[in-house]
This record gives C-alpha cells, structure tokens and sequence, in this order.
C-alpha cells in the first residue's frame, strides 16, 4: 500500500513523456501546434499581448491622461470651496447669525454638488474605459478569428503566469509574438486611417 503513490508516479510519468513524444513528432510533421485527441493547440500569453499591443498601451496612457486631469479638476474646485470657507470665517465676526446660516447653507450646497460632480465624472470615466476594454478584447478576438482560417487551430488559450488557469504552456505552440506582431500592424494601419480622415 506504502508503494502505490510511486506505481501511480510512474504511469503518469510514461504517460507524460508519451504525450511529450506524441506532440514533439507531430509538431516536427508541420503542424506548428501541440494536439491533443487530434485537436491543434496553441497559446497567446496574454500579459505579453497587453503589454506589448500598442492599442493597449495607447489606451492606458489616455486614460492615465484623463485620469489625471479629472483629479487636477477635482483639485481646483474643492480648493475654490475652501477658499470661499476661509473667507467666510475671516468674515464672520462682522457677520448676522442669518447670514452665517445663509452662508454654510451655501457651502453645504456647493460641497454637495462638488460630490456628485466628482461621482459622475468618475462614472463617466468608468463606462468609457469599460468600453475601451470590449474594444481591447474585440480585438484581439477579432483578429484570432481572421487568422486563424488560415492556421486552422481549434483552440488558442491564453497563458498567464499569475492567476491563470494554465499550469504549463509549452513555449513551442506560443504564437503571442505573431498575434502581436498582426495587431500592432492591423492598429498601425486604422489608426493612419483615422488621422487621413480629420
């Protein structure tokens, strides 16, 4: 019984480097992608797709930009409020009661809409990145799809390292570099369409 893990170990062992032998002989036939029960296998690691696909990394910075001056916006606005609060206290001793009602009401009001000003803005911001990534992945997909008439595979997973549900991707079926070498050059070219038709 003490022995039936390692009887196991080994079964899976020739079962594996069987496998391994299997997909190194098709693959060297031309295939270009592991199979498995006959089906053609390949995998985008898709850290390096968003990394290195110029429509991500354009997109990103434009909404670091928009981030940014969202805050800057934010900022000068709540510093106009609290610029009106400090006047109003360095006026107060010269102030009725009514009037110092009047003015907190006042400020309560402003800082109110200066908060739903800021929960818009940032929903905005929200639904138009949400949008931006179903382009992303639109994309991506898009692409595979078009592709893969030629390549032929049935299936094309995507590898991470951290958090997937890959375990193991043999680097000789990973086609990312082709994938992102065809997106940046199908980008490259809508985007030059793009600026011909301002």
């Amino acid at each position: 019984m003490k022995n039936l893990p390692y009887a196991w170990l080994g079964v899976l062992t020739i079962a594996i480097a069987f496998l391994f032998y299997q997909n190194s002989d098709s693959a060297s036939a031309g295939l270009g992608a592991s199979t498995a029960d006959g089906k053609r296998i390949v995998f985008v690691n898709s850290d390096s797709l968003l990394t290195n696909y110029q429509f991500y990394k354009d997109a990103q910075k434009e909404f670091e930009n928009k981030g940014y001056r969202l805050q800057v916006d934010l900022g000068q606005k709540e510093q106009a409020l609290q610029g009106e609060l400090q006047a109003i206290q360095q006026r107060a001793s010269a102030m009725t009661q009514a009037e110092l009602q009047a003015a907190d009401m006042t400020l309560k009001k402003k800082g109110a809409e200066l908060q739903q000003y800021s929960q818009q803005k940032q929903a905005e911001l929200g639904q138009e990145q949400a949008k931006k990534n179903e382009e992303l992945y639109n994309n991506i997909r898009d692409y595979i799809s078009k592709t893969n008439k030629a390549n032929k595979y049935e299936f094309v997973l995507g590898y991470s390292k951290v958090g997937g549900g890959i375990l193991f991707a043999d680097p000789s079926v990973d086609v990312t570099k082709k994938i992102i070498e065809g997106l940046n050059k199908e980008y490259a070219e809508t985007k030059g369409e793009k600026k011909e038709e301002k």
